[in-house]
């Protein structure tokens, strides 16, 4: 792969990443209630940060590849492990918001109370 088509790679993905996190940005503005907000941030960032990512990873290849030495392959590896604590906290984060907010209107009764209510 020549540097200039792995340049137009690398571009294009960090521009679809960045796209996509806009995106998930102002879902989170529009849209009404909690669980498209959620879906909406959830789904849009983790693409965008897998296409940062990719991008971050075909740099450090392209410069490794080209002589560029350790410092490259220690970019590769700090980016993939970087990768992996954010979409851990992203499926975390969207676990955890429907326990810590939950819908108005919503039953939210718990096994205990059926019981007794019966």
């Amino acid at each position: 792969m020549s540097s200039l088509v792995a340049d137009i790679i690398i571009w294009a993905l960090l521009a679809g990443g960045v796209g996509f996190v806009a995106l998930g940005f102002v879902g989170l503005l529009i849209f009404p209630d909690i669980k498209s907000r959620q879906f909406t941030a959830s789904r849009a960032t983790l693409i965008g940060i897998s296409l940062v990512t990719i991008s971050a990873v075909l740099y450090g290849i392209n410069g490794f590849l080209g002589g560029g030495g350790d410092s490259y392959a220690i970019l590769v590896i700090h980016t993939v492990f970087l990768f992996a604590i954010l979409a851990i906290g992203s499926i975390v984060i969207t676990r955890i918001i429907p326990v810590l907010l939950p819908v108005p209107g919503a039953a939210t009764e718990t096994k205990d109370q059926a019981i007794t209510q019966e």
